[in-house]
């Protein structure tokens, strides 16, 4: 019982109070039960060896039977304490009937001055309620126990907001703005676009802040090339004129810029732009008043009144415990100890209050409440297979306290019993499969339910293995060791005389299929036929326990003992690894079966060959500029075409381009095939002389193909440095794939540092040329913050959308997933 509030006699004081400091109360007298309706202690015993073992309940003699009840004490304490509360209020603080208002500096001085009256109020209405009629002895709760009846309280005004209920704004100073903390009222900030920083100057992109940009000029020289001949034993020398071309590099100003730098884009060269936190007014929305100008006062809450109030509850902590009289014996006490108080409670044949004890009058601190019990103790002397034992139980349901090993003795015979069964067993040599010998005990032990659950328990990893109470721990332990043992025998002899009937009849399905389906479905209907041997030993197994066993059920528990014990790997591997491998080796072994074939019908016509693709028509006004055009518009095949035919008339112009698409395979009609290696090397070698034809002209394409050659190596020594140089000559002539292969190299770091902002260079021109590959990297690059300060996401989203218009299937696909 655990009352929420008191009665309105409680709280005006003028309830009677308890007199005597300890009061004793008659305790009712015990009800009596009908002697039939008593268990007993012999009965309990006949059951249990009746239902959990295969004996019958006359195989236990009782000698002598004392049934006594043992008186003892149980006392519940009751701590009581009086907890002095106080809390701040405000001027939303609403009063009970009961509460009262006090001066500031009484509150805490008049709850104090109620402690000892609660304590006593406490006190007596605890009494009150221990002595009521059916109250259980640990019915009153931990917790609050007597709840405060008067609060006293005080509310002055609130000298922080004097009674307003709002302060100023501390940040504001209700002026509602604040200073703008970007700009620090000065309205402008630095500029933050990329290499400006607030300096109104940028690096020039065709120098890269250098101020000078270098030309790769190319002069023509004619030399006199000596060519002797030898006729009749005299030699002639004569000489011919030859051109041959001489590179140089160039250096000049850069005409894009001065010195390096250009105005910047963004702040048009004042280093300084206007700041968009508050919109260049040099002031923002007050960020801690929300521009409102004042606050609501902390301490009353905008209410404008402060104070406090303060009472008294009362706490009760009940604690139990059990004593028994000096003269009490050895197993009444060896009880107590076993069984917790509240356990105890439950058992007790009866549990009457019998005193009530309130100490300290004057300022209650405890209540105890005495509580006579009685305990029913049975004690039996009985004999069984001519042996005497004690035995104890305990309470209204008779729980024991000892066995002494009566029921175990009982079973230890048939454990015995299939322990030798087992020592023999191992005697029989290595093929015995003789199992009549082990069901007999098997059977035995099994019989009892009590060794089923004690083994299932113990395989179920329980900290108690059941029927703790009725056996001991050596005896369960014994009791799976055997069980297990015996089911492993019964299994792997079985398993003896079945393995090769298994074997026998998976290989005979194996080579029957193969004869009428070939191998594969030989292997097969082996490894079905394996299965169903399985499924048949297993069924062999359960007629084989549940003929011993006596029913299905049993059978079907002792094959999950077996399982869980993991006693049935032995068998199952006897079962299915001979049958299998018979199979394997049937499938493997037998020849391959080919069905002849029948005849071919003489009407039947071989496939037509696959037509290869008309030769693409080359206008008769073809020339190597046009030719030039339609490969940068995207039209190879026309341009390849058009080249063959301007390079078999000896057209100059169209070596360069057309030894550059031969070196990478562009221009064939029909879907493009990934290159073999020698592929690849039959392309360059048929290109490597066009490629020199195109390099007397200086064609950019020329450039390009022998810069690539020389940088990978490719029919010539790899030279970086001359193939980056050839590359450059080609890009500076407008060549967009030389743009493109100097950006790849200086990303990847091909051979050379890896150089973000050469990269972005040269991609940068390669875009402005409407490469659509290149516009999707220099979106990669700003996506990973390549070259740059931080990554730019929305800068790399809105190249990919561009690319992704121009075609560019991974812009589109990073478009559409939101990320590369």
């Amino acid at each position: 019982m655990n009352p929420s509030t008191e009665t309105a006699t409680d709280t005006q004081g003028n309830e009677d109070m308890p007199q005597a400091s300890a009061t004793s109360v008659t305790a009712p007298a015990p009800i009596e039960l009908d002697k039939e309706e008593i268990p007993t202690v012999l009965g309990k015993l006949r059951t249990l060896v009746q239902d959990k073992t295969r004996f019958e309940p006359h195989d236990i003699t009782p000698l002598d039977e004392e049934d006594v009840l043992q008186e003892f004490s149980l006392q519940a304490n009751y701590a009581l304490e009086a907890r002095f509360e106080q809390r701040v209020i405000n001027g939303y603080f609403t009063p009970a009937g009961n509460d009262c208002r006090c001066g500031s500096h009484e509150v805490g001085a008049l709850a104090h001055a109620q402690e000892k009256e609660r304590l006593r109020r406490a006190a007596g209405k605890l009494d009150n309620v221990l002595r009521q009629p059916g109250q259980a002895y640990n019915g009153v709760e931990a917790g609050v126990y007597l709840p405060h009846a008067v609060k006293y309280w005080h509310l002055d005004t609130c000298s922080n907001c004097t009674g307003r209920g709002r302060i100023n704004c501390h940040t504001c100073y209700g002026a509602t703005t604040e200073t703008c903390w970007n700009c620090h009222g000065g309205r402008t900030v630095g500029c933050d676009a990329y290499g400006c920083y607030g300096s109104g100057k940028v690096s020039c992109s065709y120098c890269s802040g250098s101020g000078t940009v270098s030309e790769q000029v190319t002069d023509y020289i004619t030399v006199q090339v000596p060519t002797t001949t030898y006729s009749n034993g005299s030699s002639h020398t004569s000489y011919h004129s030859e051109t041959r071309p001489q590179y140089r590099t160039e250096y000049r100003s850069c005409y894009h810029c001065s010195y390096g730098k250009v105005s910047c884009n963004t702040c048009h060269g004042s280093g300084s732009i206007n700041c968009g936190t508050c919109r260049a007014s040099g002031k923002v929305t007050c960020r801690t008043c929300s521009g409102v100008g004042d606050l609501r006062c902390n301490p009353c809450d905008g209410s404008g009144k402060v104070g406090k109030a303060a009472w008294v509850d009362v706490h009760v902590a009940p604690g139990y415990s059990v004593s028994l009289p000096k003269q009490a014996p050895d197993d009444a006490r060896r009880i107590r100890d076993k069984e917790s108080v509240h356990s105890l409670a439950a058992i007790a044949s009866s549990l009457t209050l019998a005193k009530v004890s309130i100490y300290n009058e004057d300022q209650p601190q405890e209540v105890d409440a005495l509580y006579a019990a009685k305990l029913r103790i049975v004690r039996l002397d009985a004999s069984c297979n001519a042996e005497k034992h004690h035995l104890v139980a305990y309470g209204t349901d008779l729980r024991w306290l000892t066995l002494d090993d009566i029921v175990e003795k009982l079973l230890r015979g048939d454990l015995k019993a299939l322990s030798d069964a087992l020592a023999g067993s191992a005697d029989d040599g290595l093929f015995s499969a003789h199992v009549q010998g082990l069901l007999t005990p098997l059977r035995d032990v099994a019989a009892s339910e009590l060794n089923a659950d004690v083994i299932e328990s113990v395989l179920s990893g329980d900290a108690d293995h059941a029927h703790v109470d009725v056996v001991s721990t050596d005896y369960a332990n014994n009791v799976r060791t055997c069980v297990l043992g015996a089911l492993r025998q019964v299994y792997t002899r079985l398993a003896k005389q079945f393995w090769w009937k298994s074997a026998l009849a998976a290989l005979a399905a194996a080579i029957a299929t193969w004869f009428f389906a070939g191998r594969g479905a030989a292997a097969v209907a082996g490894l079905l036929v394996t299965g169903a041997g399985y499924w048949l030993f297993n069924r062999k197994v359960k007629n084989v326990l549940s003929e011993a066993l006596g029913g299905e059920q049993q059978a079907e528990r002792a094959m999950g003992i077996a399982g869980k014990g993991r006693r049935n790997q032995l068998a199952q591997v006897l079962i299915l690894a001979p049958a299998t491998l018979a199979v394997l080796a049937a499938s493997y072994g037998l020849p391959v079966r080919v069905r002849p074939a029948g005849p071919q019908p003489q009407t039947a016509k071989a496939s037509a060959p696959i037509a290869p693709h008309a030769p693409v028509p080359v206008p008769p006004d073809a020339s190597s500029a046009k030719a030039v055009k339609l490969y940068e518009n995207g039209d190879k095949v026309q341009a390849l075409a058009m080249l063959e035919s301007l390079v078999g008339k000896g057209d100059a112009g169209a070596y360069g381009l057309y030894g550059w698409m031969l070196l990478m395979g562009e221009g064939k009609p029909g879907p493009v095939a990934a290159p073999t290696a020698q592929q690849r090397e039959a392309r360059q070698v048929a290109a490597k002389p066009l490629i020199g034809k195109g390099l007397v002209k200086n064609d950019s394409y020329a450039l390009t193909a022998k810069g690539v050659m020389l940088a990978e190596g490719w029919q010539e020594p790899r030279n970086m440095a001359r193939g980056l140089d050839l590359l450059k000559q080609a890009a500076n002539k407008g060549n967009a794939q030389a743009m493109h292969l100097l950006g790849l190299y200086h990303v990847r770091g091909y051979q050379i540092p890896v150089n973000h902002k050469e990269a972005r260079k040269w991609f940068t021109l390669a875009a402005d040329k409407g490469s659509a590959g290149d516009i999707y990297n220099l979106g990669l690059m700003d996506w990973e913050g390549a070259g740059l300060k931080r990554p730019d996401r929305a800068s790399a989203m809105q190249r990919w959308k561009i690319a992704a218009a121009m075609g560019e299937e991974r812009a589109i696909k990073a478009v559409a997933q939101g990320k590369p």
